[in-house]
């Protein structure tokens, strides 16, 4: 890389070279960005808090967490805000099985180092869980959060609200029965 001196101060790459890390970059930005996401949320461990009360019960391999009055659960960048929450777990692995919180509206937020990937929604019920991901990844798991009952979905200018909208964070899909109304905006 050749690098040319601008001033006496500060130095400058050559257009060319410049337009080739750009066009590198962006190659592999979508695969570093899920990269990323799934170290940050689904292998990070679930904080959480009430200013009510709680019980645990387990039956069988699942351990169900119950709490009530001004919930919030964290999972890395991810933040559930609301009345109640269910935290469900295996027993045998630790995995995290499903989160539901239940709010007047329970609300939603990833936070993205690019503000337009940033992504808030909310709903009368929030179901937040991790899947396999379906195109053969090894070990590899996606962050997905379904809305349910008026749910209203942003990410960067697109903005959704719908009877319900599930939505991938790691591959932006998003799937909603209807009826919806919403803004597709491009990225800036």
């Amino acid at each position: 890389m050749l690098l040319t001196k601008q001033t006496e101060s500060s130095w400058r790459l050559p257009l060319r070279t410049l337009l080739a890390l750009a066009l590198a970059l962006q190659s592999v930005t979508p695969l570093t960005a899920v990269t990323v996401a799934q170290l940050s949320d689904t292998t990070e461990d679930i904080v959480y808090s009430a200013d009510g009360g709680g019980s645990i019960e387990t039956i069988k391999n699942t351990r169900t967490t119950t709490l009530r009055g001004n919930v919030r659960i964290q999972q890395g960048l991810i933040v559930i805000v609301g009345d109640t929450a269910r935290l469900e777990q295996d027993t045998v692995t630790g995995d995290l099985i499903r989160v539901t919180v239940e709010g007047q509206p329970a609300r939603f937020t990833r936070e993205a180092e690019i503000s337009s990937e940033t992504i808030t929604g909310s709903s009368a019920q929030i179901i937040y869980y991790n899947q396999a991901n379906a195109n053969g990844a090894p070990a590899s798991l996606l962050s997905v959060v379904e809305f349910v009952g008026d749910a209203s979905f942003l990410r960067g200018r697109t903005a959704l609200q719908c009877v319900a909208i599930k939505h991938i964070v790691e591959t932006g899909a998003t799937d909603s029965p209807g009826p919806c109304s919403g803004v597709l905006a491009p990225q800036q």
